[in-house]
């Protein structure tokens, strides 16, 4: 039998490239404090919803259609929450001059029915909101000296996890077995963290994980679980933030370094996001410079694909994110600028291998590590289609490898 001859593989570096699509405005009439809650239903339907001001009104956008106002003359208007129960039922949480209440659609949001007061009666902003593989709702509060944590449909058992001043920007998550956990900005140290906390059955508060030091950054602290049991959390490593990472969490413990992108912050950068799409793949956005990045994970997080980009119309002053599912699937993101929420859809990029073997040149265009079959690559005015593991032998120069979906990327083979 020959031997293979000798393969030399280079992973081409990909500058970042503009998304293909456009910002346009979802709404106006928002306060630069507005983070929308987006969802995508179990149909595939993507809802968003919002609090406008002045106005004092609660607004739901069904696929990203004008805005239905649900609510009107809400003295309290503020953060609201979306979230889908097992049995397809939408519940959307908003505060009101009484704490906390709750809408429900039972026809994919359409239409809804209520208000139905919850247990909670803190008038402030519902700060993040997840479900259980039962179905049973969470909830979270936060203000000097609490993060409250509300279990049940309407908030029926709580608790505070963390009484020591102060905690912001907090999120929960529920993974597949079960495990509720938060995390949330500190500043209980000079140097600030992002603490993440498992809970047990009763919401009881577990050990401790803090990211440190960090500086504090207005939006929350992203925190998404897949259907394998992971839990991601993303914060902004330095004081000032000298990148955006994505760290994995297992059975409430560290389960991985995760992934680190590299960037010089300003402002109230980085602002971010984390989302799951229903196939388990795992989207990061985050504001930087004054361009919004997104980048895909098909691996859990081990590594993620190539970044595409695309330049904010303002000042980013909030970033909201939901991955879209499809073949090959794209995330969609809104971005407060201000007085109005822009909106654009980023496809996932592609990276290229370049490798030789014997004196023949082979490209492969990658997705996270994942060939690409329906990639071309064209080197000198010729197209090369790639084969089922996304290859194609290719003659030497400067070429650009496209796909259906993807971001581009340009390579060279020399």
């Amino acid at each position: 039998m020959r031997r293979a001859a000798l393969a030399l593989t280079v992973i081409v570096p990909l500058a970042l490239a503009p998304s293909a699509f456009a910002w346009t405005t979802l709404s106006g009439g928002v306060g630069n404090t507005v983070i929308p809650s987006m969802l995508v239903t179990q149909a595939g339907t993507e809802l968003v919803s919002f609090e406008t001001t002045p106005g004092a009104t609660i607004d739901v956008s069904r696929n990203r259609a004008t805005p239905k106002v649900l609510v009107t003359g809400d003295v309290a208007a503020g953060r609201t929450q979306l979230v889908q129960q097992p049995n397809g039922a939408i519940q959307l949480y908003f505060p009101n001059g009484n704490g906390v209440a709750r809408l429900t659609s039972v026809d994919d949001g359409a239409t809804w029915t209520g208000p139905i007061q919850t247990q909670s009666h803190i008038v402030d902003g519902v700060q993040s909101a997840a479900v259980a593989p039962d179905g049973s709702p969470y909830f979270t509060q936060d203000g000097t000296d609490f993060v409250n944590v509300y279990k049940g449909l309407n908030g029926e058992t709580v608790k505070n996890v963390y009484t020591t001043c102060c905690a912001y920007d907090d999120s929960i998550a529920v993974d597949s077995t079960g495990l509720a956990q938060v995390a949330f900005y500190s500043n209980a140290t000079a140097n600030g963290a992002f603490v993440y906390m498992p809970l047990g059955a009763d919401l009881t508060p577990g050990a401790q994980t803090p990211l440190a030091p960090s500086l504090q950054h207005p939006p929350r602290v992203p925190l998404v679980s897949d259907k394998s049991g992971l839990t991601y959390l993303a914060w902004a490593p330095g004081n000032p933030a000298t990148a955006v990472s994505v760290v994995p969490f297992r059975g409430g413990s560290a389960a991985g370094d995760g992934v680190t992108f590299h960037q010089a912050f300003g402002g109230g950068d980085p602002h971010m996001a984390l989302s799951v799409d229903s196939t388990d793949r795992l989207w990061v956005a985050w504001s930087g410079g004054g361009t919004v990045h997104a980048a895909r994970s098909r691996s859990h997080d081990q590594h993620f694909g190539a970044s595409s980009a695309s330049p904010v119309p303002g000042t980013a002053y909030q970033l909201s994110a939901v991955g879209i599912p499809g073949s090959p699937g794209k995330v969609d993101v809104i971005v407060n600028i201000g007085a109005s929420l822009v909106e654009q859809q980023f496809e996932p990029g592609l990276n290229v291998r370049v490798s030789k073997v014997g004196k023949a040149h082979w490209v492969q265009a990658l997705d996270d590590g994942f060939g690409v079959p329906s990639a071309t690559f064209t080197i000198g005015g010729k197209t090369f289609h790639a084969n089922a593991a996304g290859k194609a032998k290719v003659p030497l120069g400067s070429g650009k490898a496209a796909a259906p979906g993807y971001v581009g990327a340009a390579f060279k083979v020399k």
